[in-house]
């Protein structure tokens, strides 16, 4: 799949994540999540678009309602938000946050979270999966 190939339906404007480099689909292969008639089958980016969308609402919803970054609820999210990444690669504690920085400090990241969320998801995003990867991952 190209890069600059359009999702229908995914929400994602690939085109854009690829000129400010930001994309991650199209760069590395999707992980198999799901197994159906006993084979993995791997998410399409569709699906990966949808899921990505269904998190990022939902964090968002936390953040607006002033609900905590290390409160049960936001951990939830955080944590499909650790199995959205598994997509890509299976981060480690030393990964996760190194990733969770990069949502703040690299401007564009920061921009792509942010541009149709609440100003400082970024911040609360990285929080959160701070908590997060110091309590689950190692």
């Amino acid at each position: 799949m190209q890069p600059q190939e359009s999702y229908p339906g995914s929400g994602l404007d690939q085109a854009e994540a690829v000129e400010d480099g930001t994309a991650l689909i199209g760069h590395m292969t999707p992980q198999p999540t799901r197994v159906v008639g006993g084979r993995p089958q791997e998410p399409t980016p569709e699906q990966i678009g949808r899921d990505w969308n269904r998190i990022s609402a939902r964090i968002a919803e936390l953040f607006s309602t002033g609900v905590p970054d290390n409160d049960p609820r936001t951990q939830h999210a955080i944590h499909d938000h650790y199995r959205w990444i598994c997509h890509f690669w299976t981060p480690d504690r030393d990964s996760y946050l190194r990733l969770a920085t990069l949502y703040v400090s690299h401007p564009k990241f920061r921009h792509r979270i942010e541009r149709k969320k609440p100003r400082g998801m970024a911040a609360y995003m990285r929080d959160a999966m701070t908590a997060y990867a110091w309590s689950r991952l190692r």
